[in-house]
């Protein structure tokens, strides 16, 4: 699950200044803000104007400019699901962040990377990596980022079926949220326990936490209406009130479609098969499967083009990135024989006068030793 705040600390961190790390440079600034402003709004020159911050964040000593500028190509690459680009700019940013000790930014820095392994499936990493951010956080003073790592472990651990560390997870980051009276957080807390509660069979409990879900929950939290409606139906269904059921997945499938939000839309088609074919209403059943089948076919077809636009991005980063390279190396080449054939005239000029000096010295010598011969002979 996506929450608004995810990398809201992060936007923070751009448009402030970090104790210790500050430049005199103002451009630096003036690229950040707009970088993050771009971000912010879904620009289309939001990689242009995080390319500027780069290239002027490398011309000086390691800063936390440097760490924003791959920040947000990790978060554009990530949304555009080129996970492997998104990845190496993110470990980008952890080792700048590294560098300048900036524990704010190390510590989202390891989030995001665990945010890409979690969506890659890749669960031990995605837990490996929300741990380190998390032992960070609790040296600051940030509980909402505290929080925002415990429900990022409670998902983990709620996928690889650990449901006990996923509930305790999901409820240290309810009691944050609930300290903090955030509306957001609290709900989607309250979606993970509840997950949680219907895969234990504790059906009491997770009729408790959706009812009081539904006192709280909005008409714009789109992705929040659709798993509650989902949960509601999961409820019903384990409850044996198929009807019921079905009413709540075809809400939140309705809600799916309505806004483009996919993530559950695979799932709830599953669950009410699952439901026509324990009528026996197999037309139902078999027009189900088919939008189910379509669906995954669209999935895995957009999956395959991220995948190879990923490489292809990669590739073209790579080329450039040689060509930049072999540029370099021929301006540095140039000036090395520059230098050389510079130091070669002064050598040469050297040996020059050497000789000069000499022949001056032979000439005085001679010079001198007929004077002396001319001298005895008088």
């Amino acid at each position: 699950m996506n929450r608004f705040y995810l990398f809201l600390f992060l936007i923070v961190c751009g448009a402030s200044n970090v104790l210790g790390q500050s430049t005199d440079d103002p451009s630096l600034k003036t690229l950040d803000s707009l970088a993050f402003a771009a971000l912010e709004s879904n620009s289309a020159d939001v990689l242009d104007k995080a390319a500027d911050l780069l290239d002027k964040s490398m011309t000086i000593r390691p800063s936390f400019y440097r760490v924003n500028a791959y920040t947000i190509f990790g978060i554009v690459n990530k949304d555009r699901g080129f996970y492997v680009t998104s990845l190496d700019y993110y470990l980008k940013a952890l080792n700048a962040a590294e560098q300048i000790k900036d524990i704010p930014r190390r510590s989202a820095c390891l989030n995001n990377i665990g945010s890409v392994y979690q969506l890659q499936g890749n669960y031990e990493q995605a837990i490996k990596y929300f741990d380190q951010s998390l032992e960070l956080e609790k040296k600051l003073d940030d509980p909402l980022q505290k929080s925002i790592r415990y429900y990022n472990l409670g998902e983990c651990y709620k996928d690889i079926n650990n449901f006990e560390m996923a509930l305790t997870f999901f409820n240290n980051s309810l009691l944050i949220e609930k300290k903090a009276n955030n509306n957001e957080g609290i709900v989607y807390a309250q979606l993970g326990i509840a997950d949680v509660y219907i895969n234990i069979k504790r059906l009491t409990d997770v009729q408790i936490v959706l009812e009081n879900i539904s006192k709280l929950i909005r008409e714009s939290q789109i992705e929040e209406q659709i798993i509650f409606h989902k949960l509601k139906g999961k409820l019903r269904l384990a409850q044996g009130s198929l009807d019921d059921a079905l009413v709540e997945f075809r809400e939140a499938e309705m809600i799916s479609k309505k806004y483009k939000v996919l993530t559950n839309l695979a799932e709830l088609f599953k669950l009410q098969i699952e439901i026509y074919e324990s009528r026996s209403d197999w037309q139902r059943a078999s027009s189900k499967y088919k939008e189910y089948i379509q669906l995954n076919e669209e999935l895995n077809s957009a999956q395959i083009k991220k995948q190879l636009d990923d490489l292809n991005f990669r590739n073209e980063l790579i080329k450039k990135q040689l060509e930049i390279e072999f540029v370099q190396e021929e301006r540095d080449l140039a000036m090395k024989n520059e230098q050389f054939e510079k130091d070669l005239r002064i050598y040469g000029q050297k040996i020059t006068w050497f000789v000069v000096i000499l022949l001056i010295s032979c000439l005085g010598l001679i010079l001198f030793g007929v004077k002396k011969l001319t001298d005895r002979k008088k």
